[in-house]
Formats: C-alpha cells, sequence, structure tokens
C-alpha cells in the first residue's frame, strides 16, 4: 500500500477526543443546523452528496441526504440508498463473532482453524488477535488486491488466497491494521454456528436490529437502490474503480443507510444484542506498539467529553464512512458519501459533540 493510503487509512479511523463542558446539557435537534454542517462538509471536500442519520434514544432516528446519489444523472442523495460500508462492516463481524461466544461457540482464544478449516499454518492465531488487529495477518500488499476484481465463490476459497502468507509478526504482538484478518473471523462463523456467514448476521444482527435496506455488495443488488460511486482526480468527480469485495466481506463488504446503521447501533445500545458482559468485552480497548487508534475487538474506541465512544470509519473505492456510538447518552451518529477518501469521522465527531451540548474543540 501506497505512504499516502497508509496515512489517509489510518486518519479516517483515528479516535478524536472532544472536550465539553461538563454541564452541557443534550440539545435539541435542529434539522436546519446539521444539513448545514453537512452541505458545508460537502463543499469544504468536493464531495457528490452525504447522508446522515441520528439515534437517540427517545428521539428516534432523524435522516436527511444533501448532494447528489448520481451527478451526472442529476439523481438527489436520499435517506434510502445504499452505500458499500466499507470498513464499518467489521463492528457488525464483532457483533456476530461475540454472540456466538456468549453462546460457547466460538472461544476467543482458541485457534482460528478449529473454526475455520481454510486458515492453515497459523495455530497461533485466535479470534481475539484477528478482532483487535494484532493477528499478524497482512492487510492489502498492492493496489491490486486493494481494489480486488476477483470474484471469490465463498469465504473459504478468500482465506485460501492469503492463508499460505506469512504472519506480519509473531501474533499478539503488535497492532496491524487487516481487513483479511475479519474473512478468516467471517469464516470461524461459519465453522461455529454451522450457516453460511451472510445468513447468520442475518437472523443475529441484521433481522433483530430490523436493518432492511442492508444487503451483501454483489452484482444482483439493483443499481438503482444504490448511489453512484466516485473518486476526486484533481478536481474532478469520476467513477470509482470497480471493485469486487468478496474477499472482505465481514471487514468491508456490506452496503446499507446510515439509518440502517444507527438501528444496528440504538440495538447493540439497548441490550438486544449483546449483554453488559459482552460488549464490555468488546470494547476493552488493550493498547500494543504500533497502534494508533485505541482498537478493542472491531471498533476504535475513545471519547468526547466525559462520554465513551466506540466507532470506526471505512474507506473504499467510491465511499467513505463513519460511525459514532455514545452509549451513557443512547447517541448514535452515521455519516456517509459516495466519494473515497474523504473525512466523514471529523463530521460524525462534530455532529455528536454539537447534540451533546457544546462545540466541538479537540482536547490535548
Amino acid at each position: 500500500m501506497k505512504k499516502t493510503k497508509k496515512i489517509y487509512l489510518l486518519t479516517a479511523l483515528m479516535t478524536v477526543v472532544l472536550a465539553i463542558p461538563a454541564q452541557a446539557q443534550q440539545k435539541p435537534l435542529s434539522l436546519a443546523d446539521l444539513k448545514a454542517e453537512a452541505s458545508a462538509a460537502m463543499k469544504a471536500q468536493n464531495l457528490p452528496g452525504i447522508s446522515v442519520a441520528v439515534y437517540r434514544d427517545g428521539s428516534g432516528i432523524l435522516a436527511f441526504s444533501v448532494g447528489y446519489a448520481d451527478i451526472e444523472k442529476k439523481i438527489p442523495a436520499t435517506p434510502k440508498l445504499r452505500y458499500r460500508l466499507a470498513s464499518i462492516s467489521k463492528p457488525i463481524t464483532a457483533v456476530a463473532v461475540m454472540e456466538l461466544a456468549a453462546e460457547g461457540k466460538l472461544d476467543l482464544d482458541k485457534p482460528a482453524q478449529q473454526y475455520c478449516a481454510a486458515f492453515k499454518g497459523h495455530p497461533e492465531v485466535t479470534a481475539r488477535e484477528l478482532l483487535s488487529h494484532r493477528s499478524g495477518v497482512h492487510h492489502y500488499k498492492s493496489p491490486a488486491t486493494e481494489i480486488n476484481t476477483i470474484r471469490y465463490a465463498s469465504l473459504s476459497e478468500a482465506v485460501a488466497s492469503f492463508t499460505g502468507d506469512p504472519l506480519e509478526f509473531p501474533a499478539g504482538t503488535r497492532f496491524q491494521y487487516s481487513s483479511y484478518g475479519f474473512t478468516v473471523l467471517g469464516c470461524e462463523i461459519e465453522g461455529a454456528s454451522g450457516k453460511s456467514y451472510e445468513t447468520f448476521v442475518r437472523e443475529r444482527v441484521i433481522a433483530p436490529a430490523d436493518m432492511h435496506d442492508t444487503a451483501v455488495d454483489d452484482a444482483q443488488v439493483a443499481a438503482e437502490t444504490k448511489v453512484t460511486f466516485y473518486s476526486l482526480h484533481g478536481t474532478k468527480l469520476v467513477h470509482a474503480a470497480p471493485l469486487d469485495t468478496s474477499d472482505r466481506l465481514p471487514g468491508g463488504g456490506w452496503l446499507s443507510t446510515p439509518t440502517d446503521m444507527v438501528k444496528f447501533a440504538s440495538v447493540v445500545m439497548s441490550k438486544g444484542l449483546l449483554d453488559e458482559k459482552w460488549k464490555r468485552i468488546m470494547w476493552s480497548e488493550k493498547t500494543l506498539p504500533g497502534d494508533p487508534m485505541h482498537y478493542a475487538l472491531g471498533w476504535a474506541v475513545g471519547a468526547i467529553g466525559d462520554h465513551f465512544m466506540a466507532e470506526h470509519a471505512g474507506g473504499q473505492s467510491g465511499t467513505s464512512t463513519s460511525l459514532v456510538v455514545i452509549p451513557d447518552a443512547h447517541l448514535a451518529v452515521a455519516v456517509f458519501t459516495n466519494r473515497d477518501k474523504a473525512d466523514m469521522t471529523s463530521v460524525s465527531h462534530h455532529i455528536a459533540a454539537e447534540i451533546l451540548g457544546a462545540l466541538p474543540k479537540p482536547a490535548n
């Protein structure tokens, strides 16, 4: 991966701590203010469009879009159109893994190959290390693998494409971000549950969260239900490079909407998916050398003021996404754009901070 792409990935995922006054109270949502902030971000970053959803317990979901889903056809962005989730697919997979762990069907500290037969030659790697990017399984090694165009028929076939590669470092000794590690986790879910990864996630995560607009990113999803994906070349928006996400489905292969993702967050916060014990395990950080993200199990963690924050960002051909969850305030914010290499994390942080009652101000 080029150095600029590494910098972008770290910037997109790095947790930012925002200071807010201790006495601040949550303010009523102003749709006009939120739209103005999204429009300002769209103009500043030269984006086709932005879609935003905010969930607050007691206030329901507020969702809106600005700009275009397709700039050539002048199709407006709407909250119902799907975006590539990119790496915020990882929290979905993390919750599915924790569901199986809670049932005693998948031991986080047993060898991954015990559940994923296709993952050969690395008996020291566990689900806990894969979830926390401490496994040594490599990330994309070239532009050709990052912008994959090969269609894999199964997760086992995708795992087989890299299982023979050596680990980047001894498992558990340091941090290195890896979407392929989540491909192994998807394969583990299949072995532990006896169902396909997609089926298990649909039954145990998507259905309980009422996520009607979430689907696997493949050619069978109707084009009119998705935004058009763009990249920025100089100052011009052009169609993004084709991408097949079958090699990274559990870590970056879902399509969804901001509304569905705050639904997902709301069910996680309300114990509809995991009890407090397993959420605490999932959101407990263990810092190791090389970790700039304060990463836990499938989520980055940090704070806005005195509020604990679990979050994830995503970047992929034609998409940039951010999901922020503030459990003690029962607040979730999702911000998506249909352009790659954009910064949606700062937008979601600002919106969350404003709702919590103060202007966002980075702390030291």
